[in-house]
């Protein structure tokens, strides 16, 4: 045998033995991941909702912010990671991480319109940051991972190992919605918006191989949210926002048009003061955005207030898709039509958004390309005589997003009661028609402007970048500017019916 075939054959025997005894240095030094679920405590640690426990992993009901908080606070360099399956709705999951100063969720298929990303950056949302992704859906019934990677001047977020979202932060610029809110602002958490979920697992490891912080098994003693204490299911942020910690839904999904809520009130004020009062909630019949009607509602009730609901016609009112509603359609039934009221019976109304509050328009002299927009003039003529009445008996009246429309085209006195005066708006786009005598689409802050408001710039009120506190008080016309401060609209009626 030559030299050099005995040479080849000696180096392929070394190579063999050195694979089979040489130690894994990579796999070694390779951070391990730590399952957190042993350490859950859903009676301790749940913010929102009806959690269960079982020995596969963690479940949810369906429920407006519902979520929990982790007994653990990593710093520095880590990631972290969880195995869900969604059952049934349609918004988002969340996972919840600290970083810096900081804290965010990473969501997938949020708002209603299949957005992934991190939010809040800067005070926005995954609509508004740079962290937005569109076409993040979620299939039912089907089991998916999220993960977080947190390093040091920046945060990445993975949905079945995809890419969703990079972000280079130190973290203080981060913060969780109010409708998410954690009472730790350290921790780590999960959450699921209106939605049935199972958590199969919930790991995560420190880049330095140490076991992940933790926090303690008891909750921390300045927890506290924002969330309405009536729905364990929207709650929080501010529940959002969010909206404290809450154990029912918020309005119910289903054809009675009177959701239940908790009987306690937020402060004894407020309990007092609501004594007797009701408040008159005006929607569309078809595609009033179900959001705007029901946050505000959970508020009222949940200070102790009466809350009638009133549509052009009485009965069943059809909400937009993915507005909001949890389960089912959406529909709700209304209480009376709005021939039916009487302004005296009432401390103040709010009119609902979406775009069928447009048929509400009294002295708009255009046309939609829905004709479910373009409204009956008998009933636009009541909707203008109830605004004067409320008007003239100093009373409040309300409007969210679209449905401010319907405050610019009142006529009170021959002009409108919101020339002059300073409102909030949505910049989002109005229905599709014909305006000024040709086919357009403009901004729905088109219709105050045109009848001589003075706009306040989109989410400029209290934290900039967000509309989740644009509400505005100018004399007896209270505005607020899109879905997300529906919540903040409610509150603040209650704010003023209680003085």
């Amino acid at each position: 045998m030559k030299a050099s075939s005995v040479l080849s054959m000696v180096g392929a025997l070394l190579v063999v033995w050195f694979m089979e005894n040489a130690s894994p240095v990579c796999a070694a030094d390779e951070p391990k991941w730590q399952s957190l679920l042993p350490a859950v405590d859903v009676k301790t640690q749940s913010v929102a909702g009806q959690w269960t426990k079982t020995e596969t992993g963690l479940s949810v009901a369906a429920g407006q912010g519902a979520r929990l908080w982790l007994p653990f606070a990593p710093t520095g360099e880590y990631d972290v990671r969880i195995r869900f399956t969604r059952q049934s709705g349609i918004h988002s999951v969340a996972l919840f991480f600290p970083h810096g100063p900081g804290q965010a969720a990473f969501e997938a298929d949020a708002w209603g319109q299949h957005l992934g990303g991190i939010q809040n950056i800067g005070g926005q949302s995954i609509r508004e940051n740079p962290t937005r992704r569109a076409n993040v859906a979620l299939k039912n019934g089907t089991e998916y991972s999220m993960t977080v990677e947190v390093r040091q001047g920046q945060i990445r977020s993975l949905l079945d190992d995809e890419v969703i979202a990079t972000y280079k932060t130190d973290g203080r610029d981060l913060s969780v919605p109010d409708l998410w809110s954690l009472p730790n602002k350290k921790s780590l958490g999960i959450g699921a918006w209106e939605s049935q979920t199972t958590f199969h697992s919930i790991e995560a490891r420190m880049l330095n191989g140490k076991p992940v912080p933790g926090l303690g098994t008891e909750p921390p003693a300045v927890a506290s949210t924002t969330t309405p204490p009536t729905t364990t299911p929207q709650t929080t942020k501010s529940t959002k926002s969010a909206p404290p910690a809450t154990t029912k839904p918020s309005p119910p999904t289903t054809t009675k048009s009177s959701p239940k809520s908790s009987s306690k009130t937020s402060t004894k004020t407020a309990t007092k003061s609501a004594d007797g009062k009701r408040v008159l909630i005006v929607i569309a019949n078809q595609d009033f955005f179900y959001r705007e009607y029901a946050d505000p509602r959970a508020e009222l009730e949940r200070a102790g207030f009466q809350v009638t609901v009133a549509a052009g016609r009485r009965g069943p009112c059809r909400p937009h898709p993915n507005s909001g509603q949890t389960g089912g359609d959406g529909t709700v039934m209304s209480d009376l039509a709005l021939a039916d009221v009487n302004a005296k019976d009432y401390e103040t109304m709010l009119f609902s958004g979406g775009w069928g509050s447009s048929a509400y328009q009294f002295a708009f002299n255009g046309r939609y390309n829905n004709p479910n927009y373009n409204g009956e003039q008998p009933v636009k003529a009541r909707v203008n005589q109830l605004i004067n009445d409320f008007l003239k008996q100093g009373k409040f009246v309300c409007a969210l997003c679209n449905a401010v429309s319907v405050l610019a085209w009142a006529r009170v006195d021959g002009q409108s009661p919101l020339k002059g005066k300073t409102v909030c708006a949505p910049t989002r786009q109005a229905a599709a028609g014909i305006y000024n005598g040709q086919p357009a689409q403009p901004s729905c802050r088109w219709h105050p402007e045109a009848n001589g408001a003075i706009l306040s710039p989109a989410g400029a009120i209290g934290r900039p970048g967000t509309a989740e506190d644009d509400v505005t008080v100018d004399g007896q016309i209270v505005t607020g500017e899109d879905d997300i401060s529906a919540r903040a609209m409610g509150r603040k009626i209650v704010e003023l019916l209680s003085k």
